[in-house]
């Protein structure tokens, strides 16, 4: 792979309208581009965000009156060996997995949202399909990182320094910036993929099933149909590694055919009784099709560089995401089938798209893990329509505290300070003393984080 090394420049920098939103963003290519940046507070004002792709629902990269940090630029791969590779923070997982696949590699777990980059995987929580063996996290990966600090200094931390990468591993971009990441590879492997679906009574059944199952689940729900689709995936050595077409008709049917057919109904089909029903069979057939027809077998090579979808301001649809303990979870959906019918029943306003749900094995190499302390299954309700939705977040969020939902930083709109306290205590305590001592200025603070932080 090329290892030219960029001629050194000053930053590119953007100047907004007035009003919300960052004083500037700078768009930065190098390492040194980064550290003129965070030294220079008058001409960069604070706080600074860095971004990669944008993926994130909450506010938690926003940088008001301050500066926003693009990374896009640095997209490089720096080197493949054998068992890792090393790249800058702006490459896409879907460009590095079909990098990789050229080679015989792929990266390690069936990670969703697969257009974020590789920075922002690191920085921030994820979602996978986690089979036996496997962690929760994609950040669980990396095995080496370069750093600028908060005041642009650089240090790298490793292996070697495991209690500091467990806090760079998830650390939303608060410890410092990061622009080289190393990460574990392995040769291409094949998984089966066996599909099933079930009432939510008869899921509640397979509770403990599923609990200690050693597949990958990934499941599909639609609380009106009474209907909940399976997808699990099974290690198998000798799986054929599956199609790349398959994969990609997959992604394009469920998260780009599926969101435009149901916004497009919602334009011509105004009576929702009408309506809804039409948008929940086309989301029936989508599975049926899906899954039964074309995708029996796979690999993370396959399906992360099969990836159709675009991310961030292009989505088709928005979401909210909220982790729960396994142990609870039969019980839980059963409460969340309840809760969005009586919503509707109550507000007329209900998902146009099935919510997507997760089995995220339990993850202690992050300190801000949301699957730190046991396994969690995650809900994530999804919609085409505007109209109606902060006000059905608001409602989710109050569901999920009262089943003990773990907020993710990134993915979970309108979590309370109580909240994430409750669940990050004295984790999250830990984190900021450290943090304070990198930062002692708040060079990468925003709002967003203060409301979550604890207060000096």
């Amino acid at each position: 792979m090329s290892t030219a090394v960029a001629r050194k420049r000053s930053p590119s920098v953007v100047f907004p309208p007035s009003g919300l939103g960052p004083a500037t963003t700078v768009e930065v290519s190098t390492p040194s581009e980064i550290q003129q940046v965070l030294s220079d507070a008058k001409r960069y004002p604070s706080p600074v965000r860095p971004v990669g792709s944008g993926s994130s629902t909450t506010r938690c990269v926003t940088a008001n009156g301050g500066t926003q940090l693009d990374l896009s630029a640095m997209n490089r791969v720096l080197k493949i060996d054998r068992d890792k590779v090393t790249v800058q923070p702006g490459i896409s997982l879907t460009e590095l997995a079909d990098i990789l696949s050229d080679e015989g590699l792929e990266l390690v777990g069936g990670f969703d949202l697969a257009n974020r980059t590789v920075g922002g995987a690191v920085s921030a929580a994820g979602l996978e399909a986690s089979m036996a063996g496997d962690v929760g996290q994609f950040a669980s990966h990396v095995v080496r990182l370069k750093v600028l600090s908060p005041n642009g200094k650089k240090f790298v931390v490793s292996e070697k320094t495991k209690s500091l990468l467990a806090l760079m591993r998830l650390s939303y971009g608060l410890l410092g910036v990061i622009y080289e990441i190393t990460l574990r590879v392995r040769p291409i492997q094949g998984f089966a993929v066996q599909t099933a679906k079930v009432s939510f009574k008869d899921f509640g059944k397979l509770g403990s099933k599923l609990l200690g199952a050693t597949a990958g689940v990934k499941l599909y729900l639609l609380p009106f149909r009474d209907r909940i689709y399976l997808e699990l995936r099974r290690p198998a050595a000798e799986a054929d590694p599956g199609r790349k077409f398959a994969w990609r008709f997959k992604d394009w049917a469920v998260y780009s055919a599926l969101p435009e057919a149901a916004r497009s109904i919602g334009k011509a089909v105004p009576i929702r009784q009408i309506r809804y029903p039409l948008i929940d069979s086309l989301s029936e057939v989508a599975q049926s099709l899906v899954n039964n027809a074309l995708v029996r077998s796979g690999s993370n090579s396959v399906e992360q560089s099969g990836r159709y979808r675009l991310l961030g301001s292009k989505s088709r649809f928005t979401y909210t995401t909220w982790a729960f303990p396994a142990a609870d979870f039969p019980s839980t959906t059963l409460a969340y089938k309840l809760f969005c019918k009586e919503y509707y029943a109550r507000t007329g306003f209900r998902c146009d798209m099935p919510t997507v749900g997760f089995r995220l094995n339990r993850d202690r190499s992050a300190l801000l893990s949301p699957s730190f302390d046991s396994p969690m299954f995650t809900l994530s309700p999804l919609s085409t329509q505007v109209e109606g939705w902060d006000d059905f977040v608001l409602d989710f969020a109050d569901f999920a505290a009262k089943h003990r939902g773990v907020p993710f930083f990134n993915q979970t709109r309108n979590a309370t300070p109580e909240v994430v306290a409750q669940h990050f205590g004295t984790r999250l305590a830990f984190f900021d003393k450290v943090r304070r001592e990198l930062d002692p200025t708040d060079r990468l603070v925003n709002q967003f984080f203060q409301s979550y932080l604890p207060q000096a």
